[in-house]
């Protein structure tokens, strides 16, 4: 169920769950943590959720909150060009990217098992990469981290900290 929240003529937001004002960055966050929510102009009863969360997409460009700006630009290009049904097809296209990655891989068993028959089949390794690389392009599909960018964070992380070693003991030795 959603969060009702009521804007009223003096532009002043009221989450009716909570029984307070709530701002637009109270808003963001309830999206951020899954968390439905309604907007509703007080006096004429319109829904205006679609405007605030734009407000707020807006508000997070102008603050640098949004990591992946170039995405969000191109999203809202394509949503003033095309309207309404391209939030629709971005999902579609996502989920179209994941089906032909099963099916690559639905049809890399099926062509190991048929040259099974007559061959030795293939090898552990060329298994694992087909289905490593397959998982990797979900990943990116719904844009969550893979294996390679976690492994990137932490060599970053391993440069940054021993970066750090160096500068303290180069702050500990001009100190004695």
């Amino acid at each position: 169920m959603a969060v009702l929240i009521k804007r009223y003529a003096n532009r002043k937001l009221y989450d009716t769950e909570a029984s307070r004002y709530i701002t637009l960055k109270g808003i963001s966050e309830l999206v951020r943590s899954g968390q439905d929510v309604c907007v509703i102009d007080n006096e004429t009863g319109e829904e205006i959720t679609p405007l605030i969360l734009s407000q707020i997409v807006v508000d997070d460009q102008k603050q640098g909150l949004d990591e992946d700006g170039d995405a969000t630009h191109s999203l809202l290009t394509e949503l003033i060009q095309k309207g309404g049904d391209t939030l629709y097809n971005v999902v579609r296209r996502g989920m179209d990217d994941m089906s032909d990655n099963l099916s690559d891989v639905r049809e890399n068993v099926r062509r190991w098992i048929d040259r099974g028959a007559d061959e030795a089949g293939p090898d552990s390794a060329e298994i694992s990469r087909t289905v490593h690389d397959a998982v990797e392009r979900v990943l990116r599909v719904v844009d969550l981290p893979t294996r390679s960018d976690v492994e990137a964070l932490n060599k970053n992380l391993e440069r940054l900290a021993s970066a750090l070693e160096s500068f303290e003991l180069h702050l500990k030795d001009g100190r004695d």
